[in-house]
């Protein structure tokens, strides 16, 4: 199939090709269907962006040919250019083309008197009325599935017999209803000329129906020219509207009336025929027709129409290349893919030659003005995009203040998904009259029943919610001065703030959380825009932050909390406790993140103003002590984080008891650190110490004391991964699931530790339906781009590679890898893990470039933190890669790089620094570097003499 550019679609051989299809009387759809293609290829064909097969162009002349579509005693030629414009390889069969016109001709001579082909339908009496009163629109693009749809509904019936006005309702009669300029009379016109294109009609009709006053006069007007209407003097509008009804009713011929801009239908309806041979058609902006007639609704344009209609309207679009096409989609966008904005910027670019990418810097600055502003040229709708609403408003302001106060509301929050209970829940903040109306269900009701008239907004019953289009918060919006724009966002601050739930860490909260963030982040917007400062405001974005912190989306939690935080300062000063709290939940984010140089900046910037507080706030000293530990140990220097928990430590032990209960994390974190250390005494008798003073104080079925035997059985696992642990992970378990239910994401914390323990112990049967409902929970409770889910694809990534099963270890990787990369960026020290997995994989499947290259680039991360264990885990593999492939010198050197940091770091006698020992003293011995060896067994020696030790007798409980 050949295909073309942006810059190289053929234009007119689309309009062939949509011309043939309409004219058949198919569907794209229907067309695709009888190819055996997808619809998006006809859609191809029909844009110009690509050329049928020649089979596919020989079944669409069938189909042309039997629909008696192509120009009669001139099919031939017709079909001769139509082949040479598809440009295809191959030349038309002539003796094919031949054959199928003489079948067909033989087939029309049969029928004889039957019927004739649409195309050849002449009137009674000689005259075909066609009032409409626009030239076709050269500018028109896309828009073909709801046409094809007219096509489908508007076919006129086969029958001899007139059609009733209630057959007519159902089969004939289609209204087209939408925004304001979002191009519905645009639709009309165009189906009108495709109609006629086809000989759908005898007599095309044009009502306009803005007002009773239009509709009469253009009855009026119709009655001029209707040859069978004889009092050509009448003055009474009204009896010339009943004699074009009547002949309407009684034309033997099909004919389709178009009433425009009817959008007091219970207006319009008594001047409808109630029987008859014809179609109506409607375009509207009220949204309750159903009583009418059936209906389409017109929703902005998709991206790439957007575009070629804006380059179209610029007269740009013959020479538009991949980039203007890119620029222009990017305009559209801004937009908002609404036709009549799209039509008036291509207007003004026409009219003013600028550039695509001028224009756009110019409405970031003059929206209203340009929005406003039609052009010289409008001969199709006069009216731009700020005049065509603004009657509506005008006629809310007067008739229904509070729906107009309702839709100035809907101008400052999120567009596409408003949530009812906002306008109604957050009453209290709203001005006095529209308080009023939402507080009664059935008032709230008759004011969206207002705004749904002029379609200014939608509304989705199911899920209780509201949207508007942007333009229409644009307009708004500028309509209002700088002073009622403020006040306006002071309200919506203070009703999400009412609204969006207190207790965002809690997961039964979570679904309301969700309903209302897109509300929040846009009032983030809005409150950045005019500089508000309001304590609700801070506190609005500090609860949507942490909810998003507990589903793991780190980057939009930073920037919510580094917004409060500004305002915190602004508001209560930069050494106010709550200021401090701030400052510690964006440090702990850009912890969890691994950017440990800004969350250390900050931990180091709160410590001073902590430590003046510690007299009255000493939790607030604990805290910031332990953040900056966590950093350090996380960074591979425990000594400094031990000390910075030791300090810490005697603070705790200051703290009333039920306080020490709620803050006894710090001792979990001392012997972790402990633990890779090596000190795994110290860190189990720590660990134990905790798990009691739980147990003793909150009960031995609470959550905290499950999240204790977790810790407990980590720090004895990586003493030894054989350690009989296992009935600590299943009592963990067991808690959660009673305490939050089977779906909890606490419980996929419990499964995924106890399939890492049996993964370590080799239990790989035991361990993967662990992994897989962890995951499963993970994916559902915290959505499939979470980094927890990424921990548990790593997880049973690495319990695949341990069985050899590296096609899906591969996949796992790869898809943990696509998240943390997406989340936190591609040079982050987290995704580290992810690269040794998949670099292990193709080491074993002695893809050796693949895997040096994953080895290179997780060294290269590592650089930014070279005392991480995580880096001597990249030398050590990345040691046996080279072995692997006879590098024996550059082995050596990565092992002992790796032996001399798990020395230091982890200490002598760690398993890890004991394995890499081993392996470099096996590499010296097949190397015969005896000497070394030697060296080597007489350090590993001296380090195994016995040394007194003092004997721990710390009471645990």
């Amino acid at each position: 199939m050949q295909r073309s550019s942006y810059g190289e679609r053929d234009y007119p051989f689309g309009q062939m090709m949509l011309t043939l299809r309409t004219t058949i009387g198919l569907t794209q759809t229907g067309l695709a269907r009888q190819l055996g293609v997808s619809r998006n290829a006809v859609a191809q064909w029909e844009g110009g962006s690509s050329y049928p097969k020649a089979e596919h162009l020989q079944h669409v002349i069938e189909l042309g040919v039997r629909a008696f579509a192509f120009p009669a005693r001139h099919e031939e030629e017709a079909i001769q250019t139509l082949w040479r414009a598809a440009r295809q390889k191959v030349l038309l069969d002539e003796h094919w083309l031949r054959d199928l016109l003489h079948r067909a001709s033989a087939s029309s001579s049969e029928q004889g008197a039957v019927g004739a082909p649409q195309r050849n339908r002449t009137t009674t009496n000689g005259t075909a009325l066609w009032t409409v009163p626009f030239p076709r629109n050269t500018h028109f693009t896309g828009r073909h599935e709801l046409l094809d749809q007219l096509t489908v509904r508007l076919t006129p019936l086969a029958s001899s017999q007139p059609t009733t006005l209630r057959s007519a309702a159902l089969t004939q009669a289609q209204v087209i209803k939408g925004l304001g300029g979002i191009g519905k009379t645009q639709i009309a016109v165009e189906y009108a000329y495709r109609a006629r294109e086809m000989g759908q009609y005898i007599h095309t009709l044009w009502i306009a129906a803005a007002s009773e006053e239009t509709l009469l006069m253009s009855f009026a007007a119709l009655a001029e020219q209707l040859p069978s209407i004889s009092f050509k003097e009448e003055i009474d509008q009204r009896k010339l509207v009943r004699a074009v009804i009547r002949w309407l009713e009684q034309c033997q011929e099909p004919w389709l009336l178009i009433l425009d801009n009817a959008d007091d239908l219970s207006m319009v309806q008594p001047y409808l025929p109630v029987q008859g041979q014809g179609s109506l058609l409607f375009t509207t902006r009220s949204s309750a027709v159903g009583w009418l007639a059936p209906s389409l609704e017109v929703s902005a344009m998709g991206v790439i129409e957007g575009a070629e209609l804006l380059l179209r309207r610029a007269g740009r679009f013959a020479q538009a290349s991949d980039e203007h096409m890119n620029e222009a989609a990017t305009l559209a966008a801004e937009l908002a893919l609404f036709p009549l904005a799209l039509d008036q910027a291509g207007a003004y670019i026409e009219e003013t030659s600028c550039s695509l990418a001028d224009y756009f810097q110019l409405y970031q600055a003059h929206r209203h003005t340009l929005l406003s502003r039609r052009g010289r040229q409008a001969t199709h709708y006069p009216e731009s995009v700020a005049t065509t609403w603004s009657l509506s408003f005008e006629y809310l302001e007067a008739t229904h203040p509070a729906a107009a106060e309702l839709l100035r509301s809907c101008a400052f929050l999120s567009p596409d998904a408003i949530p009812e209970e906002v306008l109604t829940e957050g009453a209290f903040h709203w001005p006095p009259a529209l308080q009023a109306a939402v507080a009664d269900r059935l008032s709230f009701n008759q004011m969206l029943e207002a705004l749904l008239a002029f379609s200014l907004i939608k509304r989705f019953a199911e899920d209780r919610f509201l949207s508007i289009h942007r333009l229409v918060q644009v307009v708004q919006r500028e309509r209002l001065s700088p002073e009622e724009q403020r006040q306006w966002t002071e309200r919506v601050v203070r009703v999400l703030n009412a609204v969006f739930p207190q207790n965002p860490q809690e997961s039964t909260s979570w679904h309301l959380c969700l309903r209302y963030l897109d509300q929040v982040q846009d009032c983030a917007t809005l409150i950045w825009e005019q500089h508000v400062l309001l304590p609700e405001a801070s506190e609005l974005l500090e609860r949507a932050g942490a909810y998003l912190y507990e589903r793991g989306l780190y980057t939009p939690a930073a920037l919510l909390y580094q917004h409060a935080l500004s305002m915190r300062e602004q508001l209560v000063g930069e050494t106010h406790t709550t200021s401090i709290s701030d400052m510690l939940q964006l440090a702990h984010i850009y912890f969890n993140q691994g950017a440990f140089v800004a969350a250390e900046a900050l931990y180091q910037r709160a410590l001073p103003i902590a430590e003046q507080h510690a007299g009255a706030e000493p939790l607030l000293l604990i805290k910031v002590l332990r953040g900056l530990a966590h950093v350090y140990g996380d960074q591979g220097k425990y000594a400094q984080a031990e000390a910075l928990y030791q300090r810490a430590l005697p603070i705790w032990e200051q703290l009333a008891e039920a306080k020490q209960v709620r803050r006894g994390g710090i001792l979990a974190s001392l012997a972790f650190v402990k633990a890779q250390q090596g000190k795994y005494t110290e860190a189990t008798i720590l660990s134990q110490r905790l798990l009691c003073l739980r147990e003793q104080h909150l009960g031995p079925e609470h959550p905290h004391v499950a999240s204790a035997l977790l810790g407990l059985a980590q720090i004895m696992t990586l003493k030894d991964e054989d350690a009989p642990v296992e009935h600590f992970n299943l009592r963990a378990l067991r808690i959660y699931e009673q305490h939050s239910g089977p779906e909890h994401p606490l419980v996929a914390m419990a499964l995924h530790a106890l399939a890492r323990l049996y993964t370590g112990q080799g239990k790989y049967a035991e361990a993967k339906p662990l992994y897989q409902r962890a995951l499963h929970i993970r994916e559902q409770q915290l959505g499939p781009e979470n980094l927890d889910v990424s921990d548990t694809l790593s997880g049973l990534a690495n319990l695949y590679y341990k069985e050899k099963k590296y096609t899906e270890a591969e996949s796992l990787y790869q898809r943990a890898l696509s998240i943390r990369e997406q989340q936190l960026g591609s040079e982050n020290s987290v995704i580290i893990d992810v690269l040794l997995g998949l670099a292990n994989i193709y080491r074993e499947q002695e893809h050796y470039m693949q895997a040096e290259s994953l080895y290179m680039r997780a060294l290269r991360i590592s650089e930014q933190h070279p005392e991480r264990v995580e880096t001597t885990h990249i030398l050590h593999d990345f040691a046996r890669l080279q072995q692997m492939q006879g590098q024996t010198k550059e082995a050596v050197a990565l092992y002992q790089r790796a032996l001399s940091i798990r020395e230091r770091v982890l200490g002598s006698e760690h398993p890890l620094t004991v394995k890499t020992r081993e392996c470099l003293q096996g590499l010296f011995a097949v190397t015969d570097q005896v000497e070394e060896t030697k060296r080597m067994e007489t350090q590993q020696q001296k380090r195994a003499t016995p040394v007194q030790s003092q004997q721990l007798e710390e009471e645990i409980c």
